[in-house]
């Protein structure tokens, strides 16, 4: 069996050339990129601890307030770009999407979008990371202070990217483009630009059955994935920290991206 394999990986270099031929047989393994990205001392460090998840006075599927625990984890700082989603594109682990060739939305320090809860969830795993839980990712958006945004006070154009040209961008913003919407543990882009896909699966009803400790969603499959954060596409109302979206996750659209966390 061994000589077998050896035998066609010698006539499959003498067909195609032997560089082309590796990149394309034998692809980087999940779990192998580049140090760069890999990297988790950039990342965003949450402490442990517990924090009202919800709002009663939101839509019915983001209530009952309800008290969650969580172990410590890492989080990205920013969305994922379609610079650092390229080189995983590059190295044959990750699908291309038409978004990263629009000049609209294309640019290297643009929030990849476009990307399917399988593109997020396979890169995030490329680079040692995971997406981060539904619970996880409203935590680090909105601390631990009831914040109605994961900034200070409320919405000004100066502070996201949402719906229209006022805030300076007609759709996604390179990342970092509003250092006044920097939530306390100095996470971008956590109300809008980007929607950003979580791990968990979404149900209307869950946050009355949520576990109290670490709850990862649903414990079937259901339809739908979460999506939280609001987008370029949306108003205020919805770039709500406790503000709830769903999407089909085969789904892909050009107001859709992510960012990876990891267990400390």
């Amino acid at each position: 069996m061994l000589r077998s394999k050896i035998e066609l990986a010698i006539v499959v270099a003498g067909l195609c050339g032997l560089v082309a031929c590796t990149r394309f047989f034998f692809p980087q393994a999940l779990g192998g990129a580049p140090g760069r990205l890999a990297d988790r001392s950039a990342m965003a460090k949450i402490e442990g601890g517990t924090f009202e998840m919800g709002d009663n006075q939101g839509e019915p599927h983001e209530y009952p307030v309800h008290t969650v625990e969580l172990s410590p984890y890492l989080i990205d700082v920013t969305e994922v770009t379609n610079e650092d989603y390229r080189t995983c594109v590059d190295s044959n682990i990750c699908r291309a999407v038409k978004e990263m060739d629009d000049p609209l939305f294309g640019a290297p320090l643009q929030p990849v979008v476009g990307v399917t809860w399988a593109d997020a969830n396979k890169y995030c795993k490329w680079v040692a990371k995971r997406l981060p839980t539904e619970a996880e990712w409203e935590r680090a958006a909105r601390g631990t202070e009831k914040r109605m945004y994961p900034f200070a006070g409320g919405y000004t154009e100066k502070k996201a990217n949402l719906r229209g040209s006022a805030d300076g961008f007609s759709y996604t913003a390179p990342v970092k483009s509003f250092p006044e919407g920097k939530n306390p543990d100095g996470l971008y882009d956590m109300a809008g630009n980007a929607g950003e896909w979580v791990a968990d699966w979404f149900s209307a009803t869950y946050y009355a059955e949520s576990a109290e400790k670490d709850p990862t969603g649903p414990g079937a499959p259901t339809r739908e994935r979460g999506v939280r954060g609001g987008s370029w596409t949306g108003n205020n109302y919805e770039a709500r920290a406790a503000a709830r979206s769903a999407m089909d996750p085969s789904y892909s659209k050009n107001n859709v991206g992510f960012r990876c966390a990891a267990s400390k």
